[in-house]
């Protein structure tokens, strides 16, 4: 589970470096991403359904990025693009493509359904968690 989560960190950053994100915000992004991993990973591991562990995890990687939006002075699309990038089911768009394009109309109809699911799902779990107050997410500073 280390060598994913090490994996989920670097493909997050090299994703995040085809966006030109400012150098000084790899290290983070690649944190968010590693982390979302992570929690996908235990939920995993704890007998959830896929389902469930893209949803948990997808919230663990909005909220950090609304904690790390104003702490680190970037725009929230910053960390959430990047730090989503291993949820996205890839494989799924592949094999619904694969199926169309060899006519197996039922094998591209499943695996179309699984993939637009995992996005919804995505969708959804950011939504619910963009909707909270900044109030939640802003800490505040002392005065000395």
């Amino acid at each position: 589970m280390i060598i994913q989560v090490i994996m989920a960190f670097i493909s997050t950053v090299a994703f995040s470096c085809l966006f030109n994100v400012p150098r000084e915000e790899l290290v983070y992004i690649g944190a968010v991403g590693a982390l979302g991993w992570l929690c996908f990973q235990i939920c995993v591991y704890s007998s959830a359904n896929a389902e469930l562990a893209t949803f948990l995890a997808t919230v663990a990687v909005a909220w950090t990025m609304r904690v790390l939006t104003p702490f680190r002075r970037m725009p929230t699309t910053v960390f959430l693009i990047g730090g989503i990038i291993p949820f996205v089911p890839g494989a799924g768009i592949y094999n619904t493509m694969y199926a169309l394009i060899t006519d197996e109309p039922a094998s591209a109809v499943a695996t179309g359904v699984e993939t637009m699911k995992t996005f919804g799902i995505i969708c959804i779990a950011v939504i619910i968690v963009l909707s909270l107050p900044k109030q939640m997410f802003v800490f505040k500073r002392r005065k000395k």
